[in-house]
């Protein structure tokens, strides 16, 4: 019996219920787990190196006394082959957490790792290095999970299937609200630590702690590596480059710089992220998958301009705002231009909020925190795009709480054809939250209604779905970009379920989406 395509993926993620031994080693594992109690992670493969990562819950919570452990990378899950290990020293300066940035690895190939102090044994992660050369590309893009907020059975969606190569998280990894303001964790027993809004380093490490007792990205940790940058939550809600909204020094929360710092620091310490030289905050970065993709990971958070009102037209058409600062641009451009003329198949930008415009003409946007409220930033980029010819761009954004698929022409109202796509300079791919709730316009009884005229009112947008939960799982082949959704029926008890949603392919060339 032949298959369709996404007949074979709910049928690789069935088969995967039952796959390895290694579930039931980290099932083992976490029952005796009392010095790793937040699991292993890995990050940001290369194809000769990669970032392995644990905490180590000291004995006596008093102390901030160093801590010695050891790891070990293997290529069987048994770790009897051993190909890298070492010893690493950890302390309260770091909040526990361990780095390794584990070199002299072979292409292409997945590995296993360990830690183990005083005689106790972590979890056995899995990862993978990335290719020198590669026919194929597979990962879950993901984005917004809010602890409070519901059960991240998304993550556990993507635990069960086997052979992603990554997990792309584009931001609010973490939320920094006080317990009920967004999300009322007593209701389902979820209550975040600290139960006051985070904004000094204790705070931000406590929150992330917390999250990383969740068993679903737990898992999904172990099992692959991520490759993640921030969006505001991490930090604040709508933040800047030097102050936020939600940012309160009258209440106590002190001044923006101090704050910054912190969640960086506690980003840094429990993210498996490889770490600039510099001591400016510097999370843009690319990961090269062999000649199939170049993911260009850029950080429009901490370094924009302030956002301004809707109704203030001089400061949206100053040419001088800016989402990245200008260094960062700089920058992207020059990986544009070299991904370009290196003959890679496909540039992803990986970032936090949604690139595509939803201003109707003649009208204020709705939303000046995303790109509608820096449109000469986005159109430095679009000429850039269009002057370099630079092929075969797909946006990557979150931020939304919501799923979107778009076409991205100069002008969705200009020259550009919705049918064939002509006019359209890339594509841009929206995930949902993996728990944060959706715009309540999705959500009420006039849901329907207003998905239905946002189809009509945007030629560009090819695919809209606003109610649910879940991820887009995004695969790549020399010829053709191809996502599908994914989504939880319901994050408010912890679930396996899960529903197929839209279905969306790119073909390489085209710039355009069209329904998979």
């Amino acid at each position: 019996m032949s298959l369709t395509r996404r007949e074979f993926l709910w049928a690789t993620a069935a088969a995967s219920l039952s796959f390895p031994a290694l579930a039931q080693e980290q099932r083992e594992t976490a029952a005796a787990g009392r010095r790793f109690q937040h699991g292993v992670a890995s990050g940001d493969p290369l194809s000769d190196r990669l970032i392995i990562w644990t905490r180590v819950t000291p004995r006596d919570l008093s102390t901030t006394q160093p801590i010695q452990l050891r790891w070990r990378v293997g290529t069987d899950p048994e770790l009897r082959s051993i190909v890298s290990r070492g010893t690493a020293e950890t302390s309260g300066e770091r909040d526990y957490t361990v780095k390794v940035d584990v070199g002299g690895l072979s292409p292409g190939r997945p590995y296993f790792y360990t830690f183990d102090v005083d005689g106790e044994q972590s979890p056995v992660g899995r990862t993978k290095t990335f290719p020198a050369t590669a026919s194929r590309m597979r990962f879950a893009l993901v984005s917004c999970s809010n602890y409070p907020a519901g059960y991240f059975n998304p993550y556990a969606g993507i635990a069960r299937r086997p052979d992603l190569d990554a997990v792309v998280h584009v931001g609010d990894y973490i939320y920094e609200f006080a317990e009920g303001e967004y999300g009322n964790g007593a209701a389902i027993k979820r209550i975040p630590q600290p139960q006051h809004e985070a904004f000094a380093l204790g705070d931000y490490r406590a929150r992330y702690a917390t999250y990383r007792t969740d068993p679903d990205l737990q898992e999904a940790h172990r099992l692959f590596p991520f490759i993640a940058v921030w969006d505001d939550h991490e930090l604040a809600n709508d933040a800047w480059a030097s102050g936020a909204i939600n940012h309160n020094p009258e209440k106590g929360e002190g001044d923006w710089a101090t704050r910054k710092a912190a969640a960086y620091k506690a980003y840094l310490e429990w993210m498996p992220i490889r770490e600039a030289s510099d001591s400016t905050i510097h999370l843009y970065r690319t990961i090269r998958f062999g000649t199939l993709a170049d993911l260009v990971m850029l950080d429009t958070r901490a370094l924009r301009d302030r956002q301004v009102a809707n109704s203030d037209a001089a400061g949206l058409a100053d040419p001088k705002r800016t989402l990245m600062g200008a260094a960062q641009e700089a920058w992207m451009f020059d990986q544009l231009r070299s991904s370009q003329r290196g003959g890679t198949s496909w540039t992803l930008l990986g970032q936090q909020t949604m690139f595509s415009s939803i201003t109707l003409p003649g009208t204020r946007p709705t939303n000046t925190d995303q790109w509608d409220g820096y449109p000469a930033q986005r159109e430095r980029v679009l000429d850039f795009i269009e002057r370099e010819r630079i092929r075969n761009v797909v946006i990557l954004s979150g931020d939304a709480h919501s799923s979107w698929g778009f076409d991205v022409p100069r002008s969705p109202w200009n020259g550009y054809q919705p049918a064939s796509g002509a006019g359209s300079l890339a594509v841009e791919l929206v995930t949902p939250a993996v728990s944060s709730p959706p715009p309540p316009m999705f959500t009420s009884s006039n849901g329907p209604d207003a998905t239905a005229a946002l189809r009509v009112a945007f030629p560009h947008l090819k695919y809209l779905e606003g109610a649910h939960r879940g991820f887009i799982l995004v695969e790549l082949t020399p010829d053709r970009m191809t996502a599908d959704w994914f989504f939880s029926p319901d994050v408010r008890v912890r679930s396996d379920a899960e529903m197929a949603g839209g279905s969306l392919v790119c073909e390489r060339g085209s710039a355009h989406l069209q329904q998979g």
